[in-house]
């Protein structure tokens, strides 16, 4: 019988240097002799052999079982200490080799035994990964292990740095154990598997376009490009002629690479671009981020920056090379943690550069390839020798250039592969130059026009005018579209749709969702621009095709415009900027509501202030044309933060939507108004322009919107501490949006009914509203509302005095914020870091970021938040020794809360108050703040377990 392996087990106290900072190096010594007294005890009780002692302890273990014991003895110990302590433990089972040491370097201070082997890096990682007072086995381990009446929960596989292979991590131990998800870090994620890669679970935001089939090769060019980064390359530029499959080849390249890069992936396509601008607009796009006034190639190295460690695909670079200094030469010098991959043609020539060329396919991948998707053109396609063999030279003949063949294997349908070769052989030869050299860019160009000659002129007709969506298009939209002057009997678009299907120039994205690869997007479009390519070419049916593509889109109300997580909203950008162009002022402004009302939830706002602004400038407009655009503009501007213009906006819209068909435009003006005023603190005016906005909303009979008032009109009154009001305006929100279905508008109030039992201290309650926000904001495609709703879990955490996990809500709530443009979802979260900063003992970090708050609060009109704020920053300033400082911010926050009315607020801040008179040493000045913040707590009939009467008793007890 085979001996099971032995264990090895390693433990870290976590938090042991700020611990000993805070004790001094006496007390800290007298902590570790506890340690390690209880640590040795145990390692007798167990069996186990010390090998190494520092912050923890390796240890040798026969069995695993005496290993999971000891580590479950060590937590409870650990805790029993007069200075209670934590400690992450890793277990793995595997062969090793121990070496003895020399005993006159053991007689000198050297370890008795030496481990060596995989085992000891294994154990470490996995220890590494644990939290504290968690205990991970390796499945090694846990197969080993066998039987146990110790909990035990899988927390899947996990990729660890300088591991080959991914590692599936149990946890084991007593109730009192975690039993939580580790967190990723840099050095270990959780990966999952799909098809034949391990993808990262984390929650890496990425741009990389899907890949909707299997990739066939490259193994070695991706290991080499793999190499070049891990070395430190910044720039790897991918060089190869065009359809040698460059995008393709570093889509799947990042794909696999997600969890290397904890600042994210972003793909730019810079296709379209031949100028700077063109650049400037690609990478924008790609990385999600608003272009404002500042210099843009300065700007697009911050945001790049800003993301820490990513990776930055820049997609067709070859037009634009002559630009490479200029723009990716700069975000190289400013994001240093950045790396690049370039497609391209041709060398860029700029420092730092590294090239990989990306030869043809080989013979047999080739081969793979056009099998492989000659099987999904045509089911049971099984090819005989002679099709292989037809295959092989196909494969040699489109010399091995991935669209090509891809192109050729979807004919397999109609010709067998003999009949290919034969047609293609026949084509390939006038691409012969008179030298015998074959020029790869027409052969490329042949294979396209080869599949364009293929079609009827019907197909190509609606090939040509389906270019004219971008990000793809539904049946409806097609029809819409597609026009074919022919005889009476011309297809149906559903048939011509179908045929282009079967044909590979269309694909199928999505169930009833279809769109065009680029490259075939431009090729058509080409065609429909050029007179007499097909009956109905040239540029009046160009103009035509734009034309039916933005009255189509003027036509979606607000929930298509925002069906399927926004999906539509690039055609919707496009549709506007067309029918504005040609002045269609009606369709301009139906375009442009439908972009807006998906461009608000998703973002960049700033597009959609440009799109209004471009609308605004158009004349003909009627008045109630020219209030829904500024409806627009105030909506995008107050999101902005540029209140001053928001209001002016609003304004002028409320006076043009005067006509009762107007009703709509006026209700939804007032209540932007009414949130507005909510904001600046104008709170009888909020609940005017509310009220009225709601008498509207119930007398045009539009549920939706009396929803979205109702919602308002909560918020009103939580902002007084009318809490039964206030709950009861959520809940009436709440029932009118699930009876309409509006998934969005009930996660925004779930979110609100979750603040209101955070502030009444019913925190299970409280998460379970806020994790359902979460999962319809993203369910829907809300980025503004994820934000909002991972503010409110931040908020949460920081409760339970986790602040690791709030830290980690806040980073990813701030990304949302800023790459949507929405100011006070910024300035909300940037406040909020800093109280988790504070939780961290980190108070100077804290005291900047929270200026940063007030000062950005400030230059929104938010003047409660800039209350609320101060009294934050007061602490902070309080701790830092800085008493002059915190009392002039508490005075400018009571000040502002006086001057609104917010009781509640104020009596937060009187709490703040006393924390701060405490700290300057003032226990007279404490009391009496606590004694005011008592009454008005009365007053509000704040219980016991809401946020001022915990607030309230934290504060007591200090003082």
């Amino acid at each position: 019988m085979t001996a099971p392996p032995r264990a090895l087990l390693l433990t870290d106290v976590v938090d042991s240097t700020r611990l000993s900072h805070a004790l001094g190096d006496e007390a800290m010594a007298r902590v570790w002799t506890e340690h390690d007294r209880a640590a040795r005890d145990l390692l007798r009780a167990w069996r186990g052999r010390e090998i190494e002692k520092t912050d923890g302890l390796l240890a040798l273990f026969e069995t695993v079982a005496d290993a999971v014991g000891f580590a479950t003895g060590y937590h409870r110990a650990l805790a029993a200490l007069a200075v209670p302590l934590k400690a992450r433990v890793g277990i793995h089972a595997g062969p090793m080799t121990l070496r003895e040491t020399d005993a006159a370097d053991a007689d000198l201070g050297a370890k008795r035994v030496e481990v060596d082997g995989l085992v000891k890096p294994i154990t470490a990682r996995v220890m590494a990964t644990a939290l504290g007072g968690q205990t991970l086995l390796t499945g090694d381990a846990r197969e080993a292990l066998g039987a146990t009446a110790l909990r035990m929960l899988s927390h899947g596989h996990w990729r660890l740095k300088g591991v080959p292979e991914p590692l599936e991590l149990f946890e084991i131990g007593e109730a009192g154990a975690p039993f939580t998800p580790p967190a990723d870090d840099e050095k270990a994620w959780r990966v999952v598997r799909q098809r034949d890669l391990w993808l990262p679970v984390r929650d890496v935001r990425h741009s990389l376009p899907a890949e909707r089939d299997g990739f066939v090769g490259r193994s070695e060019p991706l290991q080499v490009l793999a190499r070049k980064l891990e070395e430190g390359a910044r720039l790897v530029s991918v060089l190869g002629m065009g359809g040698t499959g460059k995008t393709r080849f570093v889509t799947r390249f990042a794909s696999s690479r997600l969890g290397d890069y904890a600042g994210g992936i972003w793909f730019c396509d810079l296709s379209a671009a031949r100028t700077v601008d063109g650049i400037l607009f690609a990478v924008a796009q790609g990385l999600d981020v608003p272009l404002g006034k500042s210099d843009p190639v300065e700007q697009l190295a911050q945001a790049i920056a800003g993301r820490g460690r990513c990776l930055v695909v820049l997609d067709n670079f070859e037009q634009v090379a002559r630009h490479a200094e200029e723009t990716l030469g700069h975000w190289l010098d400013g994001a240093p943690q950045a790396q690049f991959i370039v497609t391209t043609r041709e060398v860029l020539g700029i420092v730092g550069e590294e090239t990989l060329a990306l030869a043809p396919l080989n013979r047999d991948d080739g081969v793979a390839l056009f099998l492989r998707r000659a099987e999904a053109a045509r089911r049971g396609f099984a090819p005989d020798e002679t099709d292989l063999r037809a295959v092989a030279e196909l494969v040699r003949v489109l010399d091995g250039l991935p669209l090509a063949i891809e192109l050729a294997a979807a004919r397999v349908r109609v010709m067998a592969p003999h009949a290919l070769l034969e047609r293609m052989n026949r084509r390939f030869d006038v691409l012969m130059s008179r030298s015998g050299r074959r020029d790869r860019q027409a052969t490329l160009r042949a294979a396209f026009d080869w599949s364009w000659e293929l079609l009827s002129d019907p197909e190509k007709a609606a090939l040509a005018q389906l270019s004219v969506f971008e990000g793809g298009f539904t049946l409806a939209s097609a029809e819409a579209v597609v026009r074919i002057d022919a005889e009476a009997h011309a297809p149906a678009t559903v048939d011509l749709l179908q045929w282009l299907i079967d044909k590979s120039f269309v694909r199928e994205v999505a169930d009833e969702r279809f769109d065009l690869l680029e490259s075939v997007r431009e090729y058509a479009a080409e065609h429909l621009r050029t007179e007499g390519r097909f009956p109905g070419s040239g540029p009046a049916a160009a103009d035509a095709a734009f034309q039916s593509h933005w009255r189509y889109f003027a036509g979606l109300d607000d929930r298509a415009a925002t069906a399927s997580r926004c999906i539509e909203a690039n055609n919707l950008v496009l549709a506007c900027r067309r029918a504005a162009a040609a002045g269609d002022v009606h369709h301009a402004v139906g375009c442009l509501q439908g972009a807006w009302a998906a461009l608000r939830l998703t973002g960049p706002l700033r597009v959609c202030s440009q799109l209004a602004d471009m609308v605004a400038d158009l004349p003909g407009q009627s008045d109630g044309e020219r209030a829904r655009v500024h409806w627009v503009i105030g909506g995008s501007l107050d999101g902005l933060g540029q209140v001053d213009d928001a209001r002016r906006h609003i304004a002028a819209g409320l006076a043009l939507a005067i006509d009762p068909r107007d009703g709509i435009t006026r209700a939804r003006l007032l209540f932007l108004l009414g949130m507005r005023q909510t904001t600046d603190g104008q709170l009888d005016a909020a609940e005017r322009s509310l009220s009225e906005a709601l008498d509207l909303a119930v007398a045009l009979g539009t549920p939706t919107l009396q929803a979205y008032v109702l919602n308002g009109l909560g918020r009103l009154m939580d902002h007084q501490s009318r809490l039964v009001e206030a709950r009861a305006h959520y809940d009436a929100a709440l029932a009118l949006a699930r009876d309409t279905g509006e998934r969005r508008l009930e996660g925004g109030v779930l979110g609100n009914l979750g603040g209101l039992h955070h502030d009444l201290g019913r925190l299970n309650d409280a998460r379970s509203h806020y994790e359902r926000a979460l999962t319809l904001a993203r369910d829907v495609g809300d980025r503004r509302w994820e934000g909002n709703a991972r503010c409110n879990l931040g908020l949460l955490y920081l409760d339970e005095l986790r602040a690791d996990a709030a830290a980690r809500e806040f980073d990813a709530a701030l990304l949302i914020a800023r790459e949507t443009g929405h100011m006070r979802l910024t300035y909300t979260v940037i406040c909020n870091i800093g109280l988790c900063l504070m939780a961290q003992d980190r108070d100077g970090e804290a005291a900047v970021r929270l200026q940063e708050a007030i000062d950005a609060a400030v230059e929104s009109g938010d003047l409660r938040s800039e209350a609320q704020f101060s009294g934050y920053l007061a602490v902070a300033l309080a701790r830092l020794g800085r008493m002059g400082d915190a009392r002039n911010a508490l005075k400018q926050g009571e000040r502002l809360l006086m001057e609104l009315s917010d009781s509640l607020s104020l009596a937060l801040l009187l709490c703040n108050r006393a924390e701060v008179e405490t700290l300057g040493g003032r226990p007279q000045e404490a009391r009496a703040a606590i004694d005011h913040a008592s009454r008005l707590a009365h007053e509000l009939n704040a219980g016991p377990n809401s946020e001022l009467g915990r607030r309230l008793a934290k504060v007591d007890v200090v003082v």
